[in-house]
């Protein structure tokens, strides 16, 4: 397998979710970010924008509603959103109606999502490299009403995740992935061969497990996850709420 420097710094990613008092400057977030949006996105609408929460007793409360106390703990906090507000400024009044009918289809939820993404990887790759760790966060969105009611939200600018970033106090170890069978398939999808990787991991996930003091592999992980995790009716809703339709 080919190595480089990039290559091995991708490899070692961590999730880190314990932070020292170390500030994180304004001139790394701007090189993190500048990196970040430097990548591709949905036909350059670059529907992204991340909203940094300074206020600590925001982040406090946002912490207490989804229990992760590396949004309250992080030197720096920001909540992803999809955002297609942007593309309706200094628009005529004709041309908004059009763009707005379009938003409403699922299709631009979807590559705003993607965008998201693609930018929210990128940022955490530029953050390593300065050896500032990042975690992502779906479930910071169940604190969704909290930004609503907080951050001046417009239509059609959803929040997705939350990111928080900061210098390791302390680093987790790389968990292992799925072998790449379980991930990529030629020609068309195989369940066979996507039972056969998950064996293989399931047997290396019991290992790393054990050397956590869990007795768990993969499968049972994720049943237990699916067990232990409600669905959130009101984030189906949500979408909705902010002018995604989904036609």
């Amino acid at each position: 397998m080919i190595k480089n420097e990039v290559l091995n710094q991708l490899h070692d990613h961590q999730s880190v979710r314990s932070f020292t008092d170390q500030p994180v400057t304004d001139e790394e977030v701007e090189s993190i970010f500048s990196a970040a949006f430097a990548g591709p996105n949905m036909q350059n609408f670059q529907p992204v924008t991340f909203i940094e929460i300074t206020d600590q007793d925001l982040k406090k409360r946002v912490t207490e509603k989804v229990h992760m106390k590396y949004i309250e703990s992080a030197t720096r906090y920001f909540v992803v959103a999809v955002d297609w507000h942007k593309v309706l400024l200094n628009q005529d009044a004709e041309t908004r109606k059009v763009i707005e009918n379009r938003i409403e289809h699922y299709q631009y939820l979807e590559g705003g999502i993607v965008s998201a993404s693609i930018a929210l990887g990128r940022a955490q790759v530029a953050a390593e490299s300065m050896g500032i760790g990042s975690v992502t966060m779906a479930g910071a969105m169940g604190a969704f009403e909290l930004y609503e009611e907080e951050l001046d939200l417009p239509k059609y600018v959803k929040p997705i995740m939350g990111f928080s970033l900061g210098y390791p106090a302390q680093l987790p170890g790389v968990r292992p992935k799925l072998p790449l069978e379980g991930s990529i398939m030629t020609d068309k999808y195989d369940d066979d061969q996507m039972k056969a990787a998950i064996r293989d991991y399931d047997h290396t996930m019991t290992e790393y497990f054990a050397g956590r003091d869990i007795d768990s592999n993969w499968t049972k992980h994720n049943a237990d996850l699916f067990n232990k995790i409600p669905a959130n009716p009101a984030l189906s809703q949500y979408p909705k709420d902010k002018g995604f339709n989904l036609k």
